[in-house]
């Protein structure tokens, strides 16, 4: 990670974003409730407080790896002196009953029964932590002259002191805690009486002017910590060459800094351990192993503390979903130039569906490419043209970490890249997200609307494939199992055009054909038979959002490898593909309006499009032929133009003028009959047309991906509208089914 963090080191003070040193013994406290225990200037407690959150920054420790932590530390067992049974017996009954009254006079019950308490000895804290405490005294000494700083040497000289008796006066303030009837004190107590719980120690609220434990006395206490002065002996800092920076200074000794990290916790920057021999070859480990300046190393943990803030979250990190495995990665961006944006978001988290107010007829939400150019074309203007070799703050650096065990953390991709470069990959990026058909739409619950909105493919950020491509829908596309999906570092290969584009687009589309097929497939035939079939299909809707997005990232690879939709959709022996899918889904619509008429509404599983869409995918010829010859009852019925028009006549039903009154489900049923008949007679004209034109194209050869994908997003997409006719809804009684459809 020292060669990642040298490099967005660079960029954030190129552009001057602040970057508040902090030393590597700095570390932050684990999250959780804390006791704080405020110290008179005799040693004495003079209060103990609730600390309801002490991670994300709240609470600083300082801490020799996870050893010797002050002012925050730990009771190493609990204040009162239970016995293994006694210990048991109250667990139950602090279980039993969960009511405020039963707990306090549980504990009430345990202090009188368990004498009085613990006593202080040379246990706690050890002797070797009680020296460490000493000697960092000694180092933060020079911090009494200063105000606001003084706090932090005086919590540690009154710890000292009060020591003899400390244990005991904690939980004599605890017992007065408890008596003053306090409900929120119970949990914190009765975990203090019973194990061991986390303290800070702090000064008197009035003594000072800031508190000891503030977050804003790190780099006051960073400062005095790094001074030569404060370090002497086996900590004196050697003279010698910085591996990244090329100067001849003082080299960093001891552990390297351990920033908490969303999601990966306390993280070494740089470890090297000697117990392990292949990490040891050259007689090295740890800070020995890899010359680095001595104030780079407070530096780089200060840049970790400005890009993984919690306030930073969307902008500089967030979590990502691995390609394998439960536990999130974290992806970092640094663009300083513009590090108040959410530039992480705008790669890893795909536009929503409700993004867009109103209707859409496939048309796509704006999406994160959108602020990705914006954010390129305000850097590249700043930079007033220069040329954008060697200017840090242009440079965007992104970095995937994970962890790869409880000690581990690797740096998994690694990619620096300009505002330029950015730029050009979110122009091509937008074009890719709208290389899709129009027509392939699936109504989505939307929040603050009382029905389903008609929603088209929305645009995908880069990183998101790594999700969907874990999915494997079976049982029809009605179930997803997981499995192992695209790495994040491909996906943004793939974004900025870099290396092996078209051989990783080939590779990806395969890889979706295989998984998602059945979903699209199941999907277009369930929507086909109507809103309840689909509704019975994907009853919470979860299923459409993850085909729109499969769609979308269908048309980004075709896009990827040469094939714009302008082609694939053309009227051309090269839309082969795309225009037998638009035969299959149409020749599902006849079959729905023929059993609409004669079978009363009742559809077979099986409808005669969709059974022989995987054939099409493999031997387009022969699905043609079998299509061919199933066609001709279907066809022949639509051809039965006076019956059918008296039919549906007798079917068609008014809608209520008054907005009160609803129809009755055989209204409704009629309706739906009608509308299957009207468009599935509809339908028979085009379908001729297009078997007449497919039977002159060559379909015997072997079918590649491209060709399965065209023939999938034919199949979503169906037959297209006739000239001049669109979705629409209507104020009027005219022929408009519940989707919004128009019958031809």
């Amino acid at each position: 990670m020292l060669n990642d963090l040298s490099l967005v080191e660079r960029g954030l003070a190129a552009h001057g974003v602040p970057l508040a040193d902090r030393h590597p013994d700095v570390k932050e406290m684990a999250k959780g409730q804390t006791l704080r225990i405020r110290l008179a200037a005799d040693g004495t407690i003079d209060d103990v407080e609730r600390i309801g959150e002490t991670g994300n920054g709240a609470v600083w420790t300082l801490r020799d790896g996870q050893h010797n932590g002050f002012p925050g530390l730990k009771t190493d067992a609990g204040l009162l002196p239970l016995d293994e049974a006694a210990h048991e017996a109250h667990q139950r009954a602090w279980s039993a009953d969960k009511s405020p009254a039963a707990r306090r006079g549980e504990l009430e019950r345990l202090v009188a029964a368990s004498g009085p308490p613990r006593l202080q000895n040379d246990a706690w804290p050890k002797p070797g932590h009680r020296k460490r405490i000493a000697e960092r005294l000694d180092q933060l000494r020079p911090l009494a002259d200063d105000p606001r700083a003084a706090s932090v040497p005086a919590c540690m000289e009154r710890f000292l002191q009060g020591l003899p008796a400390f244990l005991p006066n904690l939980a004599e303030a605890l017992f007065k805690k408890l008596a003053d009837g306090d409900d929120g004190w119970l949990d914190i107590v009765q975990a203090a009486l019973t194990g061991p719980v986390p303290l800070v120690i702090d000064v008197a609220m009035d003594d000072f002017t800031l508190d000891a434990s503030d977050p804003r006395q790190i780099a006051a206490v960073s400062a005095a910590l790094s001074r030569p002065a404060a370090m002497s002996g086996d900590d004196a800092a050697p003279s010698g060459f910085c591996a990244l920076s090329g100067r001849t200074t003082a080299l960093h000794r001891g552990n390297f800094p351990q920033p908490n990290l969303p999601a990966l916790g306390q993280s070494y920057i740089f470890a090297r351990n000697g117990d392990i021999p292949s990490l040891a070859r050259y007689g090295r480990a740890g800070s020995a192993s890899f010359p680095l300046a001595a104030d780079l190393a407070p530096r780089f943990n200060a840049v970790c503390d400005v890009l993984t803030a919690p306030d930073a979250k969307g902008r500089t990190w967030r979590l990502i979903p691995p390609e394998t495995g439960d536990k999130p990665d974290l992806l970092i961006v640094s663009l300083p130039a513009v590090a108040g944006e959410p530039v992480a978001d705008a790669l890893a988290e795909d536009s929503r569906e409700d993004d867009v107010d109103g209707e859409t007829d496939g048309a796509a939400p704006v999406g994160g490419m959108d602020l990705l150019r914006e954010l390129a074309s305000r850097v590249i203007a700043h930079s007033h043209g220069e040329d954008r070799h060697g200017h840090a703050e242009r440079a965007m650096t992104v970095l995937i970490l994970r962890a790869v065990d409880p000690a581990n953390r690797k740096a998994i991709y690694h990619r620096r890249t300009d505002a330029q470069a950015l730029f050009d990959a979110a122009e091509r990026w937008q074009a890719a997200t709208a290389n899709v058909p129009d027509g392939i739409v699936f109504p989505v619950p939307v929040k603050g609307r009382r029905v389903p909105v008609p929603r088209g493919p929305f645009p995908v950020a880069p990183l998101s494939i790594t999700r969907l491509s874990r999915m494997q829908f079976v049982n029809g596309g009605r179930r997803r199992l997981s499995v192992a999906g695209t790495p994040a570092g491909d996906a943004f290969e793939l974004f900025l055009g870099n290396g092996a584009v078209e051989r990783r687009a080939r590779t990806l589309l395969r890889l979706l054909l295989r998984r998602h097929s059945a979903l699209l497939g199941g999907l277009a035939a369930a929507r086909s038979r109507g809103p309840d079939h689909l509704k019975d299909f994907d009853p919470k809707a979860d299923l459409r959002r993850d085909a729109l997005r499969s769609v979308t990232w269908i048309g980004v690879l075709l896009h990827l490898l040469g094939r714009p939709k302008e082609d694939y959709m053309a009227g051309t022996a090269a839309s082969a593909a795309f225009r037998l899918g638009q035969l299959l889904a149409g020749a599902d619509t006849l079959h729905i309006g023929y059993c609409a008429d004669l079978r009363n509404g009742d559809v077979p599983p099986s409808l005669i499009g969709n059974a022989v869409l995987t054939i099409a995918g493999n031997r387009p010829q022969r699905a043609l032929a079998i299509l061919q010859s199933r066609l001709k009852p279907y066809l022949a019925w639509a051809r039965r133009e006076e019956y059918l028009e008296k039919r549906t006549r007798e079917l068609w039903v008014e809608k209520p003028a008054d907005r009160t009154r609803t129809m009755s489900e055989a209204q409704k049923k009629s309706l739906r009959l009608y509308w299957a008949i009207r468009k599935g007679a509809a339908s028979a004209p085009r379908l001729t047309g297009l078997v007449g034109d497919l039977l002159k194209e060559d379909l015997g050869k072997r079918p590649d991906d491209e060709f399965k994908a065209e023939l999938l997003l034919g199949y979503l997409a169906g037959l297209p509208r006739p000239a001049g006719e669109k979705s629409g809804t209507s104020n009027d009684n005219t022929e408009t089914d519940p989707n919004g459809e128009t019958a031809s």
